[in-house]
């Protein structure tokens, strides 16, 4: 089966879907679920497309016959379903993508996921875990260490979830358009960074209410002072004296200052903001021309096995898997 992420493909039974999802069980741009025929003659046909943006994958699948969808227990992203009006059949060259009302499912990387029957057309939009985790980090100023407890529900009659739902019919509009701009990176990362933040800011979760609360009081001025300098001056050599001096209080000070406002110490804010990074480049490097090692190096980490050993435990892979992504990213 040839696979077209422009054009509709259709499925057209249970062993067609088992080639689709061996043909693409090398890549880690695409993830697919067990879906399997409900009722009992055992009908099973679906057309599909799907394309890959940055963090991003989004499938756009009409199934024509009842099925159901299990999503096991762990998965590599956060995943969000918006029911759509139209049928795949219909839409000619038309682009427009129309959601349908109703509620929006949403799945956490963890736990069970998948829905006992469904039938019709929907938009499965499938975010890179690490990408909503570090959206969140860097919105609070401080460190994510488990998923976001997501509600498994979006009701789409607040103002925030159409505004969202909006931004991702418009994502799968442009996105299955190749002459569209959002193909250049210029303009389609920072709308994928917007679709990511504006996820957080739509969907229920514990930190939705600090996200939004405009009354929130500043952090003190050394604290934004010693984060500034985190930031910008990553990968120089910094100490807690070093930032101290520059910020212009005592060590002591400082440490309190992070403990009380972020809950971490300056130099573990200093490692996740090197790991992040870190992990961005692996991203973006070609595996032709730039090792794990000379990420890691550059970043201060000086001990590989430690650095896998946090890098994986933070991004649920090893980075010698994360820099491979940047293969199937292009060749998909």
């Amino acid at each position: 089966m040839t696979i077209d992420t422009d054009a509709w493909v259709t499925v057209r039974s249970v062993d067609d879907f088992a080639q689709l999802r061996n043909s693409q069980q090398g890549s880690m741009s695409y993830w697919w679920p067990d879906i399997g025929p409900l009722g009992p003659a055992g009908a099973f046909s679906f057309a599909h497309r799907i394309r890959r943006l940055g963090p991003i994958t989004l499938l756009d699948a009409d199934f024509h016959d009842n099925v159901w969808v299990n999503g096991g227990e762990m998965r590599p992203h956060y995943h969000v379903t918006v029911p759509v009006a139209t049928p795949s059949s219909a839409c000619g060259n038309d682009p427009s993508i129309v959601a349908a009302p109703g509620p929006l499912g949403v799945y956490r990387p963890e736990g069970k996921a998948g829905v006992s029957s469904y039938v019709g057309r929907l938009l499965a939009v499938m975010i890179d875990r690490h990408a909503v985790e570090d959206a969140l980090a860097g919105a609070l100023g401080r460190s994510v260490t488990s998923q976001i407890d997501f509600q498994p529900t979006m009701a789409d009659t607040t103002q925030a979830v159409q505004s969202w739902i909006n931004m991702v019919s418009l994502l799968a509009q442009q996105l299955f358009r190749p002459d569209s701009v959002l193909q250049q990176p210029m303009v389609g990362m920072p709308f994928t960074d917007s679709v990511v933040h504006g996820l957080l800011l739509a969907a229920d979760h514990p930190f939705r209410a600090e996200l939004a609360d405009q009354t929130t009081q500043p952090a003190p001025a050394a604290l934004r002072a010693a984060i500034e300098l985190i930031e910008a001056e990553a990968d120089q050599s910094l100490t807690v004296s070093t930032l101290a001096a520059r910020c212009c209080v005592s060590v002591r000070s400082l440490q309190e200052a992070f403990k009380q406002n972020l809950g971490t110490t300056p130099m573990a804010y200093l490692r996740d903001v090197r790991l992040r990074r870190a992990h961005q480049d692996l991203l973006n490097a070609d595996p032709a021309t730039v090792t794990v090692a000379s990420v890691a190096y550059r970043w201060g980490f000086t001990n590989l096995g430690r650095f896998a050993a946090a890098h994986s435990a933070r991004y649920q892979e090893p980075p010698w898997k994360t820099l491979r992504r940047w293969q199937f990213c292009r060749g998909a």
